[in-house]
């Protein structure tokens, strides 16, 4: 639960928000925050408290701004609340460019909004009615300075101190409504803030997302109706193939079949809404949720390394680097494959070979042809997470000059820690355009299978820090296999190399 660490109350008037931002400061130092996003969040703050005072008072108008501070494990937020002028944030302009000199101040104001959300990982308002409008600002905290927090918040409880459920009969079925809360505390139980999924800590998105179709969940609820565990198919885009995930298991009811329960129960969602297959991307900190997989029919065709940032486990282990976790990638087929036709350089054709034949399917390698007329290129960025995803949806000559300048943007503007690439593996250039890639230094993840609307893809990744592979627990042993050659790749290409495995 956050704490309100302090709260700050000023008057309207810009001569005393230089306060705002030495308070900040402070509130910064306190949450471990690095130099830069403790200057970042100060600025933010000073430029909202000069915006607010500026457009939500007429002139000589005196009322307070109350500048509130609320820590946990994972992040600082910053909320500032006034009671000025009614405000509706939907109405400002887009985003964009830089205003002229001589532009209208609502094109100037959605500029400034536009780098205060760029200064945060968070920023949103909160309507109050006639309490008035606030502003939360939300700025992500290093893991390492998670334990940070002042043990007056009451805390979550130690895996010791988390007593076991007593054995009982446990339903495994479609979430209901209600209890969305009970799944975000179960998140909380088994992960406290750390888990990298926000949606799962609101019970609002999540009953939202199941009403569109975007998230299946199935839980365990136990005798007393509590849930006890969640698991979900994510669809954002209500494709042909959906993504397992948002699984967990409270500590206390934990070792009784309840992941393998939900799972089987997700296998059968997925075939009654027709899915070609389903994917799961489990940690390598424990093998557990590997083995699961493997259970059930999954198999590996992927890895990536330090895409996601690690994780606390309860009861289970710690990830092995405390900056990123690496997840494995398992795909189960609902309906059997199609023969598949992938164009791949020569150095890959064999790995790939071994990855179509693990998955149970037929491939044909070709070395493919130079890439042809413009190209199309799809991104998504995690701020959060320092995640990016780079989808090719057309090879193109402009695709490999693309690639490059959304990672140099990526990478060195916005700070992303790790990037994925997925080339669409039917069409003929993606062989020409994975060697280009490459070169710039990204290197093999695995395949992806019905990715790409037309088939498979194939995955790269490009890590702007290294990662520790020596310690990684894998199940399998085709996924050991996989793991060096990927880390053999990573070598290869001169990105973030891992320690050598023992």
């Amino acid at each position: 639960m956050a704490q309100v660490l302090a709260e700050l109350r000023l008057l309207n008037d810009r001569s005393v928000l230089r306060i705002a931002r030495a308070y900040v400061r402070e509130l910064a130092a306190l949450a471990g925050l690095a130099d830069d996003d403790c200057d970042a969040l100060a600025w933010a703050v000073e430029a909202a408290c000069e915006d607010v005072v500026e457009h939500a008072f007429d002139p000589g108008e005196s009322s307070p701004l109350t500048i509130a501070a609320e820590l946990t494990p994972s992040a600082l937020t910053i909320a500032i609340r006034e009671r000025g002028l009614p405000f509706d944030p939907a109405q400002v302009p887009s985003y964009g460019a830089p205003p002229a000199e001589d532009a209208a101040p609502p094109r100037a104001r959605a500029h400034l909004w536009g780098q205060i959300h760029m200064a945060v990982d968070k920023a949103h308002w909160i309507n109050h009615g006639a309490e008035g409008m606030e502003l939360r600002l939300c700025k992500a905290r290093p893991r390492e300075h998670s334990p940070a927090v002042p043990a007056a918040s009451g805390g979550v409880p130690a895996p010791h101190d988390e007593p076991r459920a007593p054995e009982q009969t446990y339903a495994v079925r479609r979430l209901q409504p209600w209890e969305a809360i009970g799944v975000s505390q179960v998140v909380y139980r088994a992960y406290g803030h750390s888990y990298p999924s926000p949606d799962m800590y609101y019970s609002d998105r999540i009953v939202q997302l199941n009403e569109t179709g975007e998230l299946v969940s199935v839980v365990a609820v136990d005798e007393s109706g509590t849930v006890a565990g969640h698991y979900a198919l994510e669809r954002p885009g209500l494709g042909p193939i959906a993504e397992a995930g948002q699984a967990v298991v409270a500590p206390a009811h934990r070792e009784r079949g309840l992941m393998e329960r939900m799972h089987a129960c997700l296998l059968e969602e997925g075939q009654r809404l027709g899915l070609r297959g389903i994917c799961v991307q489990p940690v390598t900190a424990h093998p557990c949720s590997q083995r699961v997989q493997e259970e059930f029919g999954g198999r590996v065709c992927g890895v990536s390394l330090g895409v996601w940032p690690a994780l606390a486990f309860k009861q289970i282990g710690e990830e092995v680097h405390p900056r990123r976790s690496t997840l494995m990638l398992y795909f189960n087929y609902l309906r059997p494959p199609e023969p598949a036709t992938v164009h791949v350089p020569a150095h890959h054709r064999t790995m790939v070979e071994r990855i179509y034949a693990n998955l149970g399917g037929s491939v044909e390698c070709r070395p493919g042809r130079a890439p042809r007329g413009y190209g199309k290129v799809s991104g998504s960025y995690l701020k959060t997470f320092r995640l990016a995803t780079l989808a090719v949806r057309q090879i193109g000559i402009d695709t490999t000059s693309e690639i490059r300048r959304a990672r140099e943007d990526l990478v060195g503007t916005a700070g992303a820690e790790a990037v994925l690439l997925e080339l669409p593996l039917a069409q003929p250039g993606a062989a020409a355009l994975c060697e280009a890639a490459e070169a710039d230094g990204f290197f093999f993840g695995g395949i992806g299978p019905c990715f790409a609307a037309a088939g498979d893809v194939l995955r790269l990744q490009y890590l702007a820090v290294p990662v520790d592979s020596g310690r990684l627990e894998i199940f399998s042993p085709f996924g050991k296999e996989l793991l060096a050659y990927v880390d053999a790749e990573c070598e290869r290409v001169g990105r973030g190399r891992a320690p050598s495995r023992p």
